[in-house]
């Protein structure tokens, strides 16, 4: 199989501000640069044609480092970037943002807000609207608490293409899955709607396991079906808990009761239509 990676990451740290959310020396395996030429071995060996890098900071200046590394790097098909979406003038920076082909979509870091309905601000919606006009995506980093919101706030923007990330992130290692599913299910009819199967081993931490992953994985595949699915590595943070090579094992478990073509549209061609690769 082919495969394009929805979600990977590649930061520097000369830019540590960016990612001052998250990013600190505790978290050893990450607390470095990761870029193209970390991401080959596995990219060959699993045969990932392409990804999307996704931000994992929160300025327009980190945005502008993953602009400039798509355009030196063939195999960086896209970008989901973060912008202020409050800010003032934010139709025309995303306007002149998009200049670039490589800019795909937007992602605020709905996780990290206080306010869990945040995301249903009226003053969001010069953003919302400009990211509708140029033709841009929304990613939605959020947890179980946020996903009704999430549904009333795609339902206000109906024509706005909406992946939700990393399932939502399930409490795994609380083994919360039937509220989690309970909610999740409100995606079901929503069919613009798409769901990245990604960032789950981190959800379930250090001891995780696949029998335990499983029944999200299963869920997810029931309710968006593999029209709406796409696979994610959440590259490098995966390696938190595991490496890539783990996950895609993991994920591939999950896909054998699909048919072969199914199963290419979740590993590529669902990604390359999606966010128009």
């Amino acid at each position: 199989m082919r495969r394009i990676d929805t979600h990977m990451h590649f930061w520097t740290l000369a830019l540590e501000h960016s990612y001052a959310l998250w990013m600190s020396p505790e978290l050893e395996v990450l607390y470095r640069d990761y870029g193209p030429v970390d991401a080959k071995p596995w990219a060959d060996q699993y045969n990932v044609e392409g990804c999307v890098l996704v931000s994992a900071g929160s300025t327009v200046e980190e945005l502008g480092y993953l602009l400039g590394l798509a355009n030196g790097h063939s195999f960086i098909r896209g970008i989901v970037g973060w912008v202020d979406m409050l800010g003032q003038g934010v139709a025309g920076n995303l306007e002149q943002l998009a200049r670039s082909p490589s800019l795909k979509g937007i992602r605020p870091y709905l996780q990290d807000l206080p306010d869990d309905d945040w995301i249903l601000r009226p003053d969001l919606d010069p953003a919302i609207q400009s990211a509708l006009d140029l033709g841009l995506r929304f990613d939605a980093l959020i947890k179980p608490r946020h996903i009704l919101n999430t549904v009333r706030f795609i339902e206000r923007y109906p024509t706005l293409p909406v992946i939700v990330d990393h399932m939502a992130k399930p409490a795994i290692n609380k083994g919360e899955h039937d509220a989690w599913a309970r909610d999740m299910e409100q995606f079901r009819d929503l069919t613009h709607v798409h769901c990245k199967l990604s960032g789950l081993l981190t959800e379930d931490g250090p001891d995780w396991t696949p029998d335990r992953v499983k029944p999200y994985l299963e869920t997810v595949i029931d309710i968006f079906g593999p029209d709406r699915l796409v696979f994610g590595s959440d590259w490098p943070v995966v390696n938190l808990v595991a490496d890539y090579g783990k996950w895609v094992g993991v994920v591939a478990d999950a896909l054998k009761p699909l048919s072969p073509d199914d199963q290419q549209k979740v590993w590529a061609t669902n990604a390359e239509r999606f966010y128009g690769l």
